[in-house]
């Protein structure tokens, strides 16, 4: 029988389909076999999920799109149950291997011998075609009912016998596949492992929580860290398994693509208030104006969605927010406007503190209000930065991580330096991706700089063009609501900003280094 890496990972979180598939494997292959589900990469500013990585130390890896349903194709066009898909299947797991062989040269994996191929598995399709599914989809590259059947087989279609890899280099390559995977001898990975052990204590945490959205009218707040949007999707899930008409929505683009993702497989309705009220408003005629204020974006949608109010009607049961604290009050209004009364049901999430645009922000009246009051998402000793900020109580079990770091820096030059110091120390000696690493700054001036001007051997990106070979670098209001692992944090100011430094350090999850003059130090502790 294969090997399921991570070891505890609950099968009951992947889809229907995709457990049929990763079961199938895990019977049907030796133990020589290592089967990992759910990676995820990113694909020019879009992030992309392998479903499985089947790998062998004497054969290679076989990376697995999984498609349910009946699959066809007509006139050279995918169909899942008779409808168009968006994307190929061929298209998203090429693209997405692409992005995954780039991640391990980031990350300094040797890939010599390891020969990494592709299938689609279509479990819920008796046999493949003998011509299979187009010029791109030969019918070794599909694996139905009939190859689940017998796994070796279907394996040694698309793969062939080499020499066997190292054992340092296997564990090197299936780290950079999953992070959180713990593989004993290789310490570096305390960052990762720290990780995941939060993720694991966020869950037991907010399990008791997410019964509140029974009431009509909750408020839940916490600090940074504390499961505010983990919370939000898991009330989405509860509220369109009961059948209810679900509209999530939050400020920040970034939090919102990361919202749609976690509920791509629900009907909820999911963007910013801004992209969710232009979607309602087109039908009617409505277009964003030429060359936009920060006026218009405050007032003119909102005006807009109150004068088409009789022809939207009622489209919801339950209006989600996260990031509530940056929502103005007639914003919040405008929402509530759009619950059927009879149904009505809002949930809203916020943390005072990161409050950046509306101050001071105030919520709404007879609210169910419960204070979060741990913080689940930064390790021990960032926790404890983030909390001389203003931030929530440091998680009693929480894993250490990196001991925060101030690097000195006094002028461009130095930022620079600091920066690739900072990003070689992380690459090198704890193994991170370029793609788990955010440098985030509190001014864009500052951001625009080092993007037009990148530390040598660092390229940096922004978040709409971010990839596996290159580091996010933002701002900290761009980046609310994000975490990376490892997070550099660049501030020139002569009184830094105990709000943006809060926001900014609590992006991090295992290692936080500071980047600034020695008062950006002072300011910290």
């Amino acid at each position: 029988m294969a090997t399921l890496l991570p070891a505890d990972f609950d099968l009951r979180e992947l889809e229907m389909s995709e457990q049929r598939v990763c079961t199938a494997l895990l019977t049907g292959l030796d133990d020589t076999w290592i089967v990992v589900p759910h990676i995820t990469v990113c694909v020019k500013g879009t992030d992309f999920e392998i479903d499985l990585a089947v790998v062998s130390p004497t054969r290679g890896v076989v990376l697995v799109e999984v498609k349910g349903g009946v699959i066809t194709m007509e006139q050279g066009r995918w169909l899942s149950n008779g409808f168009p898909m968006k994307r190929s299947p061929v298209e998203q797991i090429t693209k997405a291997k692409h992005a995954l062989l780039t991640r391990l040269k980031t990350a300094n994996v040797n890939t010599d011998q390891l020969f990494v191929s592709h299938v689609i598995a279509l479990p819920d399709v008796g046999a493949a075609r003998p011509e299979g599914m187009g010029p791109d989809c030969p019918a070794e590259m599909l694996w139905t009912k009939t190859e689940l059947a017998m796994p070796e087989q279907a394996v040694a279609r698309v793969l062939h016998e080499h020499g066997p890899i190292p054992p340092e280099r296997l564990h090197r390559f299936l780290q950079a596949l999953r992070p959180d995977i713990e593989l004993s001898g290789n310490e570096g990975r305390v960052l990762q492992w720290a990780r995941r052990a939060l993720d694991d204590e966020t869950r037991l945490h907010l399990n008791n929580v997410a019964g509140l959205d029974t009431n009509r009218r909750v408020l839940v707040t916490g600090g940074a860290g504390t499961g505010k949007t983990l919370l939000a999707q898991q009330w989405a899930r509860r509220a369109t398994e009961r059948g209810e008409r679900t509209l999530v929505v939050c400020f920040n683009k970034p939090i919102a693509e990361h919202l749609q993702r976690s509920l791509d497989d629900t009907d909820a309705t999911v963007g910013t208030y801004h992209d969710v009220a232009v979607r309602l408003l087109a039908p009617f005629g409505f277009q964003i104006g030429a060359n936009p204020t920060p006026e218009y974006w405050r007032d003119a949608i909102t005006q807009a969605l109150g004068f088409h109010a009789e022809r939207l009607g009622r489209p919801f049961d339950t209006v989600i927010i996260d990031e509530a604290q940056d929502f103005y009050p007639h914003w919040l209004a405008s929402l509530e406007a759009l619950l059927d009364p009879t149904t009505s049901r809002l949930l809203m999430l916020a943390d005072p503190a990161q409050a950046i645009y509306v101050k001071p922000w105030t919520p709404p009246d007879d609210m169910v209000q419960m204070p979060l009051v741990y913080n689940l998402r930064n390790c021990a000793g960032i926790a404890r930065t983030v909390q001389r900020l203003g931030g929530p109580a440091p998680l009693p079990s929480a894993p250490y991580g990196d001991p925060v770091r101030h690097l000195y820096a006094g002028g461009a030059k130095e930022i620079r330096k600091r920066v690739r110091d900072a990003v070689t120390r992380l690459t090198d000696e704890y193994g991170l991706t370029y793609s788990q690493i955010a440098v985030l700054t509190t001014r864009g001036t500052l951001r625009d700089d080092l993007r037009d001007h990148p530390p040598e051997g660092v390229p940096l990106a922004t978040w709409e063009q971010r990839s596996e070979d290159a580091v996010l670098c933002e701002t900290v209001q761009r980046a609310k609501g994000l975490e990376r692992i490892a997070i550099v944090l660049v501030d020139m100011s002569l009184e830094p900003d105990p709000v943006l430094l809060y926001v900014g350090a609590s992006r991090a999850v295992a290692s936080l280094t500071l980047v600034g003059p020695h008062h950006l130090a002072e300011a910290t502790t």
